[in-house]
């Protein structure tokens, strides 16, 4: 399983070649100050298997319901396993470039929101020592 960790001011995930995850990391915590509300509650929500996603200008990340729901540049295998696992696809749709996705299964995806969580709430906590 991926893990992150902190990179400058934002986050770097384990196994992520094209830094799609990275990127949908760092879109991801904008969600409680576009909504105001918390980001433990936007993640739940958002990210459960059957929340609704993301949707920026910039990024998307939804869950697949068909094969059809696969960027064509991954294999049948990936498009196989919709509906018997819980796939999520991360695309980055930055201006001027190629769209990048990455495809993760449900659980690994709400480890790393997970772990995001816990790496932000350790920056804001004092300092003991």
């Amino acid at each position: 399983m991926r893990s992150v960790h902190p990179n400058g001011g934002g986050f770097a995930v384990t196994d992520d070649p094209d830094g799609v995850i990275d990127v949908f990391l760092g879109c991801a915590v904008s969600l409680g100050g576009v909504s105001g509300r918390p980001l433990s509650v936007e993640f739940a929500e958002r990210f459960s298997p059957e929340g609704s996603g993301m949707r920026f200008p910039v990024f998307v990340a939804y869950r697949a319901e068909e094969p059809d729901d696969v960027p064509e540049e991954f294999d049948d295998q990936v498009r196989a396993e919709v509906g018997v696992k819980e796939l999520w696809v991360l695309t980055d749709l930055w201006p001027g470039q190629m769209p990048r996705s990455a495809v993760i299964e449900g659980p690994e995806l709400r480890h790393l929101l997970g772990e995001v969580l816990e790496l932000r709430s350790s920056w804001t906590r004092p300092q003991q020592g």
